[in-house]
C-alpha cells in the first residue's frame, strides 16, 4: 500500500519526537527520529514517502495539497502534546478523506485506550517506533502486534502487550534517510551543517522519576545494524551525526566497540548523551578518537536532595568529575537541568545557575518541569494538585512554565528562567570563548543564529 510517514503542520516550530514534544527552544529542529526508524520498516513492505511538513514549514492547506499529490492508503503520524488541539484537527479531516490513521506521540502514551475511544477518526496508537508493531497495524495482523492498542472492526479497543517496554537487543531494516527533506533541518552542536539523526539503543535504563525514557525499558541494536546506516550516510556524504542514545555507553563493551568502528572509518563528527557517573576516561578517549565533539550530560540541579528524591542515582561529586573528565578529553559539554519541580525556590535556581558557572558548561540547557505522560512524577504532580489530570496539552519546551512550585507562580518560574539564560550566555568571556571555538565561519554563523534565537524567546519580560 502506499504509506506516507507525516509530521504534521504547526502554528509553531515543533518537535514531536520520542515521546517527548516541546517548541524549539532556539532554532533547532533535528530529524524526528520516530520518523526515521520508521522509514526503514515501512520501506520494507510498502510505497513509502515521509513528509515533514514542520522542517519544510508547510501551512495546513500546503500540507494537504502535498498529501493528496502522495494519494497514501495510510497516514502514520507523530502527534504531541505540545500541538495536540493542532494535529488532531489536522488527522481528523485526513481521516474524514478515507485514509487511515495510525499515530505515535508523548499524548498517546499514558492511557492511549481512552484516547483512542475518545478519537474516532484514529485507528491504532504505536507503541514503540523500533518494533514491527507499524507492518502489523498497517497489515491489521494485530496478532503480530506486540505493543500497541488498536481497534477492532468490532469497535473493541485493546492494547496489545506493554507499550515501549522493550528489552535485550532489537534490529530493523535500514532506516531511509533519503526519503527525509534536505532542507530545514538545523542542530545546535553539529560541527557542519549537513546532518542525520540516528539512535543505536532504546529507552534507558535509568529510573529517574520525571523522565519518560524511564518508562520504556531499554534495548540496543546490533552494531553491524547501526554501522550500515552510518556507512550509508558517508556514502552520501553526511559525516555529521546527532546519536540520540539517551546514554551513549551504557554497554560498556557495545559503547567501545562502536566506537572502535567509528575511528576506523576516520571521517565521522557527531554529539550524544552521557551520564557523568558513566563516563570514565577510557570511554571518552575513545570516544573522542571516534570523532565525538560534544556530549550533553545531565546535571539538573545543585541540589543534592533533589537528585537523591528523583532517583537520578549519582551524585553532585559525580557530577563535577565528569564535566572535568569530558574537558580534559577535549570535548565540549552541555550541562542539561531540569527547573521548576515542586521544590524549586529562587534560591535553588541561583545555586543551579552558580553550578554551571562552575562546571566550565560550553552550553547550558534548563528544562522547565512538565508532567510528562506515564511518569511517576506525572502522578505526583497529580497528587499534589500542581496539574489536571485531564490537561493534556503542554510545552517541554521551556516556552512557558507548566507548573507552578510550591513557593513559586507561572510567571515568577518563567522570569527566573529566563534571567538564568541571559546571565549565563551574556558573559563577555563565554561570548569570546564561542567565538573562537567555531572551527569554520559556517559554524559561528550557525552559532550566532541560534544564540540571538535562544535569546530572543528569554528575552526581559518584567522578571
Amino acid at each position: 500500500m502506499r504509506v506516507l510517514l507525516l509530521n504534521p503542520p504547526g502554528q509553531r516550530t515543533y518537535i514531536r519526537d520520542y515521546f517527548c514534544s516541546k517548541t524549539t527552544k532556539s532554532n533547532y529542529l533535528f530529524h524526528p527520529i520516530d520518523l526515521v526508524m520508521l522509514s526503514g520498516r515501512v520501506a520494507s513492505a510498502h510505497d513509502t514517502a515521509v513528509l515533514d511538513c514542520i522542517a519544510e514549514e508547510l501551512s495546513p492547506e500546503a500540507a494537504d495539497a502535498r498529501i493528496d499529490t502522495f494519494a497514501p492508503d495510510a497516514i502514520v503520524s507523530l502527534v504531541g502534546s505540545v500541538s495536540w488541539p493542532e494535529d488532531r484537527e489536522f488527522l481528523r479531516a485526513q481521516a474524514a478523506r478515507g485514509r487511515r490513521v495510525i499515530a505515535i506521540g508523548d499524548v498517546l502514551h499514558e492511557k492511549a485506550e481512552e484516547r483512542l475511544r475518545d478519537e474516532p477518526w484514529l485507528e491504532a496508537v504505536l507503541g514503540d517506533f523500533v518494533s514491527a508493531d507499524v507492518l502489523a497495524l498497517l497489515e491489521r495482523d494485530f496478532g503480530r502486534a506486540r505493543g500497541s492498542t488498536v481497534r477492532h472492526s468490532d469497535g473493541r479497543v485493546e492494547t496489545l502487550g506493554t507499550p515501549g517496554k522493550l528489552r535485550g537487543e532489537y534490529d530493523l531494516p535500514r532506516p531511509r534517510h533519503e526519503l527525509f527533506s534536505q532542507r530545514g533541518y538545523r542542530f545546535s552542536f553539529a560541527r557542519s551543517a549537513r546532518f542525520a539523526t540516528i539512535l543505536t539503543d532504546w529507552g534507558c535504563p535509568y529510573p529517574c522519576t520525571f523522565c519518560v525514557m524511564s518508562t520504556l525499558g531499554h534495548a540496543s541494536r546490533p552494531i553491524a545494524s547501526v554501522l550500515d546506516e552510518i556507512d550509508h550516510l558517508r556514502a552520501r556524504g553526511i559525516h555529521e551525526l546527532f546519536v540520540m542514545d539517551q546514554t551513549f555507553g551504557v554497554n560498556r563493551k557495545r559503547g567501545l566497540e562502536l566506537c572502535a568502528e567509528l575511528e576506523r572509518r576516520g571521517d565521522l563528527s557527531w554529539t550524544t548523551y552521557v551520564r557523568p557517573d558513566r563516563s570514565d576516561d577510557e570511554l571518552l578517549a575513545a570516544m573522542r578518537r571516534a570523532g565525538c565533539h560534544t556530549v550533553m550530560m545531565g546535571v539538573e540541579s545543585a541540589s543534592p536532595e533533589v537528585l537523591a528524591s528523583y532517583e537520578k542515582r549519582y551524585e553532585l561529586r559525580d557530577v563535577r568529575e565528569g564535566f572535568a573528565r569530558a574537558r580534559r578529553h577535549g570535548l565540549r559539554t552541555v550541562g542539561t537541568f531540569i527547573i521548576g519541580l515542586p521544590e524549586e525556590t529562587e534560591a535553588s535556581l541561583r545555586a543551579s545557575l552558580e553550578l554551571a558557572l562552575e562546571l566550565e558548561l560550553d552550553f547550558m540547557s534548563l528544562n522547565m518541569a512538565v508532567p510528562r505522560f506515564g511518569t511517576p512524577f506525572r502522578r505526583r504532580a497529580i497528587e499534589l494538585g500542581l496539574v489536571d489530570e485531564q490537561d493534556l496539552v503542554m510545552d517541554q519546551g521551556g516556552a512557558e512554565a507548566k507548573l507552578p512550585t510550591q513557593s513559586l507562580d507561572r510567571a515568577t518560574m518563567l522570569a527566573l528562567k529566563q534571567r538564568m539564560i541571559r546571565r549565563f550566555y551574556l558573559r563577555p568571556t563565554y561570548l569570546w570563548r564561542r567565538a573562537r571555538s567555531a572551527q569554520s565561519l559556517g559554524e559561528f554563523l550557525r552559532q550566532v543564529r541560534e544564540g540571538a534565537a535562544l535569546l530572543t524567546r528569554n528575552a526581559k519580560s518584567g522578571g
